[in-house]
C-alpha cells in the first residue's frame, strides 16, 4: 500500500527521433535532460564525420552555449581560408575568405566547423542518455490518439508518445505520415556535387572559386582533412535528375561549364569523373503548410529545409530542436498544443531564412550575368568598403537574419 504523503512519480514519457544529423541528437539532449526517454533511430552505421563546412550563427551560438557544447564546437572551426576569386577568364579578381568576409560575425561568436565534426559533438554529448539504434529506420508510422505504433525495418514494433522526423530533406518520417516527397519540396534550379580529393595543389586554408551566370566551381582545403571539389549548375528541371546516377553529374557539369574550361573547372571535372563517393542532390527547399500531424512531428531540413544556399540550415536545425525541446516540456501532456506553440514560434524566423537562398543576387552561384557582374564588383571593392567603414551596405540579411529570433528569457537551460 502506498503512503498517502508519498508523492507518485509521473510516467516518463517516450519520443522516437529519425535522424542522427544535427536536429535529431540536439532534440534527444534537452528531452532526457528533462525527463523523457528518447529512442534515436539512424539509417546508417554510425555518425557521419568530416563533411563540408557549415556555420553556427546568431541565435544558434546561444543556443549551443546553453547546451554547453560552445567551446567545443570552437575546438573544430576550420581555419582562416584564402580564397582566390576568379573572373570568367579565369583572372583573380579579389582574395578572400568569404564566410569570415561576408557571412559570418566573429564578435557575435559565429562558427564555421565541418558538419560532421559538430554531429560528433552531438553525439558525445548524448550517447550516455539517448538510445541510439544505428542501421535501423521506420518503416510503418500509425498514430493513435495517445501514442504512436512504430514498426521498424529490422521488422520489431514499439510505441511512443510521440515520433520526430529529423531524418532530412528527404525524409521518411515526412513521406509515411504528411505525404510524397514532390507536395513539399521546392527546386531553386541548381544541382549540387561535392567530393572529397586529392589535396590538388592547394595549401592549407586556401581555395580557388570560378563562377559563370547559374555555374560555380570550386575548391577548397581546410586547416585538416582533405580538400574537397564543389561545383554546382543550374538546369531545365532539377526533379527530372536521376540523384543515383551519380555519374550523370560529371556528364551535366561538363555541359554546363562547356567553353568555360579554365585550369581550375579542368581540374575540377577530371577529378569529379573518377571519384566514387560523391555528395549530389538538388538545391532545394521544404515548404509545407503544418509541421505536425497527431502526435508526429518534423524539425529540421525534413521540416524548413532552406538549402545551403541560405548558410542557415544547421542553425535552423539547432534552433528549431530547442524550441521544440521547450514546448515540450512545458507542456508534456499536450503533444500538439507543444507542436502548435513550436510553428508559432519559430515559423517567421525559418521563412526569412528561407527568403535568402532564393535571391538572385547570392554570392555562391549568381544567377545570370547582371548579378555575376555585380557580385564581382562588390568582391572587388570589397577592402575599399572596410577601409571607410561602408562595408555593411553589402550585408543583404546574411548577418542581420541569423539573429532575428531572440530566446533571451526563452526556453530551457
Amino acid at each position: 500500500m502506498t503512503d498517502a504523503t508519498e508523492q507518485i512519480e509521473p510516467p516518463r514519457r517516450r519520443a522516437l527521433v529519425s535522424g542522427a544529423s544535427i536536429a535529431g541528437p540536439a532534440l534527444g539532449y534537452w528531452l532526457t535532460r528533462h525527463g523523457w526517454d528518447v529512442t534515436l533511430v539512424e539509417r546508417a552505421a554510425h555518425v557521419r564525420g568530416g563533411g563540408y563546412p557549415i556555420d553556427l550563427r546568431g541565435t544558434a551560438v546561444q543556443v549551443a552555449k546553453r547546451m554547453g557544447i560552445y567551446d567545443d564546437v570552437r575546438r573544430h572551426q576550420v581555419g582562416h581560408r584564402s580564397t582566390r576569386i576568379l573572373n570568367q577568364a579565369g583572372r583573380r579578381i579579389a582574395t578572400m575568405d568569404l564566410s569570415a568576409e561576408l557571412l559570418n560575425d566573429a564578435a557575435s561568436g559565429d562558427v564555421e566547423l565541418p558538419r560532421g565534426d559538430l554531429a560528433n559533438v552531438l553525439y558525445d554529448l548524448t550517447r550516455d542518455s539517448v538510445d541510439y539504434v544505428f542501421n535501423e529506420s521506420v518503416a510503418t508510422i500509425t498514430p493513435h490518439d495517445d501514442r504512436v505504433d512504430v514498426t521498424f525495418v529490422s521488422g520489431r514494433a514499439d510505441s511512443f508518445d510521440i515520433v520526430v522526423g529529423a531524418d532530412g530533406i528527404h525524409s521518411t518520417t515526412r513521406r509515411l505520415v504528411f505525404g510524397p516527397e514532390s507536395d513539399f519540396i521546392r527546386h531553386l534550379g541548381p544541382i549540387v556535387a561535392i567530393w572529397d580529393m586529392d589535396e590538388a595543389g592547394l595549401a592549407p586554408c586556401t581555395g580557388t572559386m570560378f563562377n559563370i551566370p547559374g555555374c560555380t566551381a570550386m575548391h577548397m582545403r581546410e586547416n585538416k582533412g582533405p580538400a574537397r571539389g564543389f561545383v554546382a549548375f543550374i538546369v531545365d528541371d532539377p526533379g527530372a535528375v536521376d540523384l543515383d546516377d551519380t555519374k550523370s553529374a560529371h556528364r551535366l557539369a561538363r555541359r554546363a561549364f562547356d567553353g568555360h574550361l579554365v585550369p581550375v573547372v579542368r581540374q575540377l571535372l577530371d577529378d569529379l569523373e573518377h571519384t566514387d563517393d560523391l555528395f549530389y542532390d538538388t538545391v532545394s527547399q521544404i515548404h509545407i503548410d503544418s509541421w505536425h500531424r497527431g502526435r508526429v512531428v518534423l524539425v529540421g531540413d525534413s521540416a524548413y529545409a532552406p538549402s545551403f544556399l541560405s548558410g542557415q540550415g544547421t542553425s535552423i536545425a539547432l534552433i528549431g530542436a530547442f524550441v521544440l525541446a521547450s514546448e515540450l516540456v512545458a507542456a508534456p501532456d499536450d503533444p500538439a498544443g507543444a507542436f502548435t506553440a513550436y510553428e508559432a514560434r519559430i515559423r517567421e524566423f525559418v521563412e526569412r531564412n528561407q527568403a535568402i537562398a532564393v535571391r538572385k543576387n547570392t554570392n555562391a552561384i549568381p544567377r545570370d550575368a547582371d548579378a555575376l557582374r555585380k557580385r564581382n564588383l562588390k568582391l572587388w571593392a570589397l577592402p575599399w568598403l572596410k577601409r571607410t567603414g561602408l562595408v555593411k551596405l553589402l550585408d543583404r540579411g546574411y548577418k542581420a537574419t541569423p539573429t532575428s529570433l531572440s530566446i533571451e528569457g526563452y526556453g530551457l537551460t
